[in-house]
């Protein structure tokens, strides 16, 4: 069941709402989901717009399932990866060469597990899509011929790749694929209704489209085209997850406690201190944990209020997650700016919704 939301606390956020309003009058987004709230629950939630404006409109819901993008790698592959090594199934310092064979004697094999999740282990942001037209075997042994763009931990440069790896070595230890390992280890515990690598074909006439591709709207496919490959099948460690404002909002109300779910222990409170504070090693450029972005060029979701240890992630089809321990507070934002004509540059927006989200939150 939903949380209430008082009437009270919505007054509080109206410059929420009327900032959305304002951006899908401009014609930035098509329609926006939005949840803001405290470890006890959402104080404020809004759904307007459109999910869809081609082939027709369709009104945006509360219930719309949007494509997450990159918020995969903060709801799935780094948490996965960081309680495995909080139980001590294998060490964060490990090198990538004692998990992934293709890797061994490459300059790639000797970078430790840990640069990947902070995004300073020198890879380029995004490897050629000729990788991933055959096997996860043959894809990482591209990638591990591929020169470095920079020397392991001494620069932070976003890139998918490291998250791709991260995957591999995840569904090698456990014989499974990542999505299976998620929705045992994360999405069932949380009690994610919507939240799944891909969609179910139920479920696609309420799932937000992003842009067309061959003459069909991608609706329930994921749109980054690595994740779509025949290497990764729609489950990638970087993208591929599928989920509502409502799912995500419990996902941060979760971080906020800690870990826990009510009385349930989802994940370590050592896994979410190390995803959620500064895990960078000397001037990288960024400050970054072990998954969340803490203070990077990515950062505008921060907005001018919440604290410096304030934390969260975006997603390239228009979603964004941010969350602040010293507030209380979290404030999701789905949109599927993408649609129908491609990408909008989101800064500005983003900046402006945290910023009101944590005014409000700072008076409720």
């Amino acid at each position: 069941m939903p949380y209430p939301v008082a009437r009270m606390a919505t007054k509080r956020f109206r410059a929420v709402d009327e900032r959305v309003r304002a951006a899908i009058a401009e014609g930035l987004i098509p329609g926006a989901a939005v949840i803001v709230g405290r470890a006890r629950g959402p104080l404020h939630r809004l759904a307007t717009g459109h999910r869809a404006l081609r082939p027709r409109r369709e009104p945006m819901t509360a219930r719309t399932i949007f494509d997450l993008a990159s918020l995969t790698k903060v709801m799935a592959t780094a948490p996965l990866v960081v309680e495995a090594a909080t139980r001590g199934d294998f060490k964060l310092g490990d090198p990538l060469e004692r998990h992934l064979v293709e890797t061994r004697d490459t300059e790639v094999g000797a970078i430790p597990l840990h640069r990947l999740l902070t995004h300073t282990a020198g890879f380029v942001p995004d490897n050629p899509i000729e990788d991933y037209r055959d096997s996860k075997a043959a894809l990482v042994r591209a990638i591990a011929r591929e020169p470095l763009e920079s020397e392991p931990g001494t620069k932070f440069t976003y890139s998918d790749v490291g998250y791709i790896l991260l995957q591999v070595v995840l569904e090698r230890r456990a014989r499974r694929r990542m999505d299976a390992i998620a929705a045992e280890a994360l999405f069932g515990p949380l009690g994610l209704r919507d939240t799944r690598f891909g969609v179910r074909p139920a479920d696609r006439p309420r799932t937000a489209p992003t842009t067309l591709e061959r003459g069909r709207w991608l609706r329930g496919r994921v749109h980054d085209p690595r994740a779509r490959s025949r290497a990764l099948a729609g489950v990638g460690g970087h993208a591929g997850m599928f989920g509502t404002s409502a799912d995500v909002a419990r996902f941060c109300e979760m971080i906020l406690q800690r870990g826990a779910r009510g009385r349930r222990r989802v994940m370590a409170d050592a896994t979410v201190r190390s995803m959620t504070t500064d895990q960078c090693e000397g001037n990288v450029g960024a400050r970054r944990g072990f998954g969340f972005d803490i203070e990077s060029p990515y950062s505008a979701p921060r907005g001018l209020r919440f604290s410096r240890r304030s934390f969260g992630h975006t997603g390239w089809t228009g979603v964004s997650l941010w969350i602040d321990p010293e507030a209380d507070g979290y404030v999701v934002l789905l949109t599927n700016a993408i649609h129908p004509d491609g990408h909008r540059d989101l800064k500005a927006f983003r900046s402006d919704i945290a910023t009101a989200a944590a005014e409000g939150l700072l008076r409720s």
